[in-house]
């Protein structure tokens, strides 16, 4: 493996923690419906953090030392991030909430808590550490569309800007972790590049698991009916296909027609 480029003691000891207490709520009490409908999505998806530590922890993945270390601080930034977002929801009236599953959600939530974590630990260890580039690519990925849609929340609602920059920070750091993590291990196997392809291909928009895509839809499928956004989605994809084995792959552009056809 390549020498890792992402100094992960340097970020365990400077965490980028954003505290309720730290935002001026005074100047972000009239938000607009459509940036609260896209907060409590973001928040339900920030809030989600242990779900996926589980699906990643039950795996050959917690074996992997400058994995755990980062997702150790990562969880905790993850923790504030979602304070924040409930305590700036609160302050205009609306405290956050979960969308309802779908009929389909209710079933993949059941196997998940009763069942998944004890299949993956089986079927993942038949892969070894070959599914933790697959880890890093879907890091990636959740990471750099949520972050898309930070920014674009703040280039729309003046009062958040600052904050949703800030946001943007601490995904781009998130981002620079995974980046090199995902092509130091496709790199080196072949085994690895196959397991990410099919990770990369069932991969889907974050926060749709469990309640499909009506909430998410509603919350940011707007946000890219702008060619410019649009623009953005087709820039993930290309990083993604610089991704050893995978080549081609368009997951972004996917993800989003399965979301809002109309917008691509």
């Amino acid at each position: 493996m390549s020498a890792p480029t992402f100094d992960v003691r340097a970020y365990m000891r400077n965490p980028y923690v954003m505290y309720p207490a730290d935002l001026d709520l005074g100047t972000m009490g009239s938000l607009s419906g459509p940036a609260m409908e896209t907060l409590n999505y973001l928040w339900t998806v920030e809030s989600h953090a242990l779900d996926r530590m589980r699906d990643l922890l039950v795996t050959p993945t917690h074996a992997e030392s400058r994995v755990t270390a980062f997702l150790s601080t990562w969880a905790h930034e993850q923790h504030w991030l979602g304070a924040t977002l409930q305590a700036l929801l609160s302050a205009n009236g609306r405290p956050p909430r979960e969308p309802g599953d779908t009929q389909l959600g209710r079933i993949l939530r059941a196997w998940d808590d009763r069942c998944r974590p004890t299949v993956a630990a089986i079927g993942t260890n038949l892969l070894n550490a070959d599914i933790t580039g697959a880890h890093m690519v879907t890091g990636w990925l959740d990471t750099a569309v949520v972050a898309t849609v930070y920014r674009r929340l703040g280039g729309m609602e003046p009062a958040l800007g600052d904050l949703m920059r800030t946001v943007g920070r601490l995904k781009d750091r998130h981002m620079a972790f995974y980046a090199p993590e995902a092509h130091n291990r496709l790199a080196d196997a072949a085994s690895a590049r196959r397991v990410a392809r099919v990770a990369v291909s069932r991969w889907r928009f974050p926060g749709t698991r469990y309640a499909g895509p009506a909430p998410a839809r509603a919350a940011v499928a707007g946000f890219f009916a702008d060619p410019g956004v649009r623009g953005a989605v087709a820039e993930l994809d290309r990083t993604v296909a610089t991704f050893p084995g995978l080549t081609g792959a368009h997951p972004a552009r996917k993800a989003l027609g399965q979301l809002a056809p109309e917008t691509i």
